[in-house]
């Protein structure tokens, strides 16, 4: 939201009108017993707004209104916008998502994409280059990157994976954003998101 904002750019948030897979206990890391929240008031949280910044149903997401689309990412993505947690590389999407994909795709408008949402364009869009991060769990003073068996499954579903990576043919930018664990370098993180939105906004105006 703050780069789009920087660049200049009027946006719309969307989240689907379901209910989540599970609430997550952030400071145990592991699913709260008892508790059921919906997708869309949950991320309503983050917007903080009325209007333009008013959380919207992702079912009226219609690609003639936008130049573009972005998947910020998330647990979320392999939880409750496709079933990846259950069925790995041969997950399905959550129907919104996957139309919505498809029209950007097919209408030649950008699609950006953080954190895992890769997975989510990589299982319905063909022959796309994208980047998740590394290839392998490197431990080092850069930090960890425990999630590579999502590069693994995006392989094989038939994509090209680099670091980094703007696919210009198919006008798909992607970021890893919190794929890797790190303690000191969130800098690089919000500068990969702020790049991926300069990319998009670039191929708006092609």
């Amino acid at each position: 939201m703050y780069h789009l904002s920087r660049n200049g750019a009027r946006f719309q948030i969307f989240a689907p009108n379901h209910q989540q897979m599970h609430v997550m206990d952030h400071m145990k890391s592991q699913p709260a017993s008892g508790e059921n929240r919906n997708m869309m008031v949950e991320a309503a949280r983050f917007s903080h707004g009325q209007g333009m910044m008013q959380m919207q149903d992702l079912s009226k997401l219609d690609v003639n209104s936008f130049d573009a689309v972005i998947f910020p990412g998330g647990h979320g993505v392999t939880k409750n916008l496709s079933t990846f947690n259950k069925d790995g590389k041969d997950c399905k999407l959550q129907n919104d998502v996957e139309r919505i994909l498809k029209d950007f795709h097919r209408s030649r408008k950008p699609i950006g994409l953080a954190s895992m949402s890769p997975l989510l364009a990589c299982r319905v869009l063909p022959s796309l280059e994208i980047t998740m991060g590394y290839e392998r769990d490197e431990n080092s003073r850069w930090g960890r990157w425990p999630n590579t068996n999502m590069v693994q499954a995006v392989k094989s579903m038939g994509a090209r994976h680099n670091v980094p990576y703007v696919d210009e043919k198919n006008k798909v930018i992607s970021t890893p954003t919190f794929m890797w664990e790190t303690d000191y370098h969130y800098h690089y993180i919000f500068d990969g998101i702020g790049n991926m939105v300069k990319h998009v906004m670039r191929m708006t105006a092609k």
